[in-house]
């Protein structure tokens, strides 16, 4: 996956030509063909969000087909902008016009031909990332969401508004923006009997990670509201994050602990009180936040900024 912004674009000449067909198989594991036809002027920009990378292409006279199966296992959303493309796999033949909208499976042979100029955004996914959310992540063959339903709709506009911007938020931002299209990615299977979520042990801890990652500073953050929330009994949780060397309880306090070591590694350049980063961190009082956090790091909160105070004297800021 790229970790940066990357723009190419094809000129006239035989080595523009020779240069396309490179970064089509080094960057996308992408054979190219060209076919009769002015290709000058094709581009490529892609850049990443978190796990996921977004590619914004624009293609005419040539043919992409898959070199061999990545490392990695993906699956693509493909969002045509202008033009069209003729997508081939498993024998089905299926032209898709501005607007509309297919899920690809790489693990079978495809080809995408684009006889004329097209625009087309590109999703690419690692199923890793939607099999720990329990969402299907294996394709039979061609997915076409329909694109008269308001929800596709409103998810191909986050992902037109998302390649608007170019890869130029934050990469927080993206990061936020990967996320949610992850979320998302099941609505778009036809399928029904795609719609149902895996009941495996990964996806049920994952959800429930992500769940306390979301309600944090929540100090009524309770083993009982975690459950609820993902559809699972508090033993099960537990015999889950039991895997893990720890409980479900232990995780939360755990992770609020790293939350508050963060927020105390700032407070060498803003005045805070030890009392707001316990509240914010979802302790019901400071005293049980400093015990813990003593617990936890062999000193108290107040000396941490001391400690930090003294090295941001010595050394100066880092970058970390």
């Amino acid at each position: 996956m790229q970790t940066e912004k990357v723009h190419v674009v094809l000129g006239e000449h035989a080595d523009s030509r020779d240069s396309w067909r490179h970064q089509t198989s080094s960057a996308y594991g992408l054979h190219c063909e060209f076919s009769p036809g002015d290709s000058a002027g094709s581009s490529s920009m892609s850049w990443n969000l978190g796990q996921v990378e977004l590619l914004c292409v624009e293609l005419a006279h040539q043919s992409l087909s898959p070199i061999a199966e990545l490392s990695e296992p993906y699956l693509f959303v493909k969002l045509i902008e202008t033009g069209s493309m003729v997508l081939e796999q498993n024998g089905q033949v299926r032209r898709f016009e501005a607007g509309s909208m297919v899920l690809v499976d790489p693990a079978k042979p495809y080809r995408q031909i684009f006889a004329e100029r097209a625009q087309m955004i590109a999703v690419r996914i690692p199923k890793s990332a939607l099999k720990e959310r329990g969402f299907r992540h294996d394709l039979r063959g061609l997915v076409v969401p329909d694109i008269a339903t308001s929800d596709v709709r409103a998810i191909g506009d986050v992902i037109s508004g998302v390649a608007r911007q170019n890869g130029s938020t934050s990469t927080n931002m993206r990061r936020r923006q990967g996320e949610q299209l992850l979320d998302l990615v099941d609505i778009l299977i036809e399928d029904p009997s795609a719609l149902i979520r895996s009941r495996s042990g990964d996806a049920t801890l994952f959800r429930a990670k992500r769940f306390i990652a979301q309600n944090l500073r929540n100090a009524d953050l309770t083993a009982t509201l975690i459950a609820s929330a993902v559809n699972a009994s508090e033993a099960h949780l537990n015999r889950l994050f039991k895997t893990e060397g720890s409980s479900l309880m232990r995780y939360v306090w755990s992770r609020r602990l790293e939350l508050a070591a963060n927020l105390l590694e700032r407070c060498v350049e803003r005045s805070i009180q030890v009392s707001e980063i316990a509240y914010r961190c979802g302790f019901s009082t400071p005293a049980h936040f400093s015990r813990a956090f003593k617990a936890r790091y062999g000193m108290t909160p107040r000396d941490a900024i001391e400690r930090r105070r003294e090295q941001f004297q010595r050394i100066g800021p880092t970058n970390d």
